[in-house]
């Protein structure tokens, strides 16, 4: 998010644009990509929709080209589009890998939760009932 808004401050809309378009096809292929596995690994597991596996396949065939063209036409904008994707690396270490945390960090980290939430308005109600993990 941070490197976002520095690269909407500095540049224009357009290579934001770019940017953006790329990370979305590498992760709508990388999910495509999690569905096939699945489906090879985990047959039995209940699914709500299934299609053939073709259908996925000729996805990936084409996904494929259009992201090798992209980084054989433009390496300089999905080399920050992936340097943008890495900048959540730390953020999943510092915040789901690393588990023994000392409390002034997890406070830290739910104080920026909270602040996060009320920021875009994603606030879930509390009520009496409401599930503790």
């Amino acid at each position: 998010c941070l490197a976002t808004l520095i690269i909407m401050l500095v540049g224009d809309t357009y290579t934001l644009i770019n940017y953006v378009s790329f990370i979305n096809y590498l992760c709508y292929g990388v999910t495509i990509m999690g569905l096939i596995v699945l489906r090879w690994k985990k047959p039995k597991i209940f699914r709500p929709i299934k299609v053939n596996l073709l259908v996925p396949i000729t996805y990936l065939a084409f996904w494929a080209f259009l992201l090798v063209f992209s980084l054989y036409s433009e390496p300089v904008v999905c080399g920050v589009g992936l340097i943008i994707i890495l900048t959540g690396v730390p953020v999943f270490f510092l915040g789901v890998y690393w588990r023994n945390k000392p409390k002034c960090v997890n406070r830290l980290i739910e104080s920026m939760t909270c602040w996060g939430q009320k920021l875009c308005f994603v606030v879930y109600p509390q009520g009496e009932g409401a599930e503790e993990e």
